[in-house]
């Protein structure tokens, strides 16, 4: 699952911008399941963000964690996924004048269930059905 935590200042986003952020989100993760995208906007009222001690309300700060793929080398790290990531939220970020940090976090496999079960293995026959079923269901170790 990748999760991503956006914090923001408070009406930063209309309902519809958030939609479409989360859309543009989801879409960078075409192989896996659309139901392991969540995105959670947090806002963040005036006088509540600092950095250095100083108050900042042109700010959003971004943390996102995958599950359910790693990232295998550096390349892949800052070469794909940040410049991806970058790209997606850019509308709403970088082009808006905000300033912006964002930050990947990798959490084991094994350190990750959905309804209790553990989720398939990449690329199984169990993961292509929770993909074309848009939900999780129990496989039997034959599938995933």
């Amino acid at each position: 699952m990748p999760l991503w935590n956006i914090y923001h200042p408070v009406d930063a986003y209309t309902a519809e911008e958030k939609q479409e952020m989360a859309k543009r989100i989801t879409d960078m993760y075409y192989v896996l399941p659309r139901f392991y995208v969540g995105v959670l906007f947090h806002e963040q009222p005036k006088d509540s963000f600092f950095m250095g001690g100083q108050k900042r309300d042109d700010f959003v700060r971004i943390r996102l964690d995958h599950f359910a793929r790693h990232m295998s080398s550096d390349a892949e790290r800052t070469t794909n996924w940040l410049k991806r990531a970058d790209e997606a939220i850019a509308p709403f970020v970088r082009d808006r004048g905000y300033h912006y940090e964002l930050h990947i976090g990798e959490t084991p496999r094994e350190l990750w269930l959905i309804d209790g079960i553990h989720p398939p293995r990449a690329n199984t026959a169990a993961e292509q059905r929770w993909k074309s079923e848009n939900q999780p269901s129990p496989f039997g170790p034959e599938e995933g």
